[in-house]
């Protein structure tokens, strides 16, 4: 069997899919099984350093201590990504980034 994650589970109240039909399994390509794969790995050595501070939550991105990313964990995230590129973080936002069909893009100055 391909990898493939089964998609099950919805953001609606109670966590169930609208119906059982819209209950489906699809397949991945083999590079999202290696980024998984590595991300698990990377998980695994925060929840060690976590400690007894681990919240396990079951998400695949969390913050180091595995509870559920906010707005201001995806800035922090942002500007360490900027300033490790060389870049001027304090240019640079994630709400730049807001859109599927917006470019990330240096905010105005």
């Amino acid at each position: 069997m391909p990898p493939s994650v089964r998609v099950w589970r919805s953001v609606r109240d109670g966590g169930d899919t609208k119906t059982k039909k819209s209950r489906r399994t699809l397949a991945l390509p083999v590079r999202c099984l290696w980024a998984l794969t590595a991300r698990k790995a990377d998980q695994d050595a925060e929840r060690r350093t976590a400690g007894d501070d681990w919240q396990e939550t079951g998400l695949v991105f969390t913050s180091k201590i595995g509870t559920a990313l906010d707005a201001a964990n995806i800035r922090r995230a942002a500007r360490r990504v900027a300033k490790l590129a060389g870049l001027n973080e304090k240019e640079w936002t994630p709400a730049s980034c807001g859109t599927a069909s917006s470019r990330c893009s240096p905010t105005a100055a």
